[in-house]
């Protein structure tokens, strides 16, 4: 299992958000403010699910720190989301800087967990991202994500990227989810076979 920085806090990290806003840790343990992986198709990391080992990419680093350290913060009835996170030295760069395909990955899954809870299950159609500050390794950074429209299985969505006192923009980005429909179960028993 993977430690994550609001697991050893006492206090909520989505108190004070508004009304209708949870907070989400990726694949950690839901709590009273974390929507759970489940309600978003994110399972795997339980042991009942061991057989289904899906989660967010940005998990796969198991060091602490090492890689993508986030919490992201949902408010699904208002489309936005909100994701404080930390990218560490694995993902380097130029020396010092977070490497732009790490920075398209966060942005990428943020968006993705917006239009996953707003619509179930989506594929990205379009991602596109205009980096405007370099960001330094182990730099605290805020991306806010919101809905944009929605014009049938579309969902158009933005965000951008600051540094955590907001003062700094770091990337802005526009991407294209589509809804995909629910896979069909095959049929049960009786003639259907034939």
């Amino acid at each position: 299992m993977r430690a994550h920085y609001w697991e050893d806090r006492a206090e909520s990290p989505g108190a004070g958000l508004g009304n209708g806003t949870r907070g989400f840790r990726g694949t950690g343990p839901p709590g009273d403010s974390a929507v759970p992986a489940e309600a978003l198709g994110l399972a795997g990391d339980s042991d009942r699910d061991s057989d289904r080992d899906t989660r967010l990419f940005p998990r796969a680093i198991e060091g602490d720190g090492d890689g993508f350290e986030f919490a992201m913060f949902l408010s699904v009835p208002k489309g936005h989301l909100r994701c404080l996170c930390q990218l560490g030295p694995f993902l380097e760069g130029h020396p010092g800087l977070a490497h732009g395909g790490a920075i398209a990955t966060l942005i990428d899954t943020s968006l993705g967990t917006l239009a996953l809870a707003v619509a179930g299950r989506v594929v990205t159609a379009n991602l596109s991202i205009d980096y405007v500050a370099p960001v330094p390794l182990r730099s605290v950074l805020l991306l806010q994500a919101f809905l944009q429209r929605r014009q049938g299985r579309k969902l158009f969505l933005g965000c951008d990227l600051w540094d955590a006192e907001g003062t700094t923009l770091h990337a802005k980005a526009t991407g294209l989810f589509i809804q995909q429909d629910v896979p069909k179960e095959p049929a049960q028993g009786g003639d259907s076979a034939r």
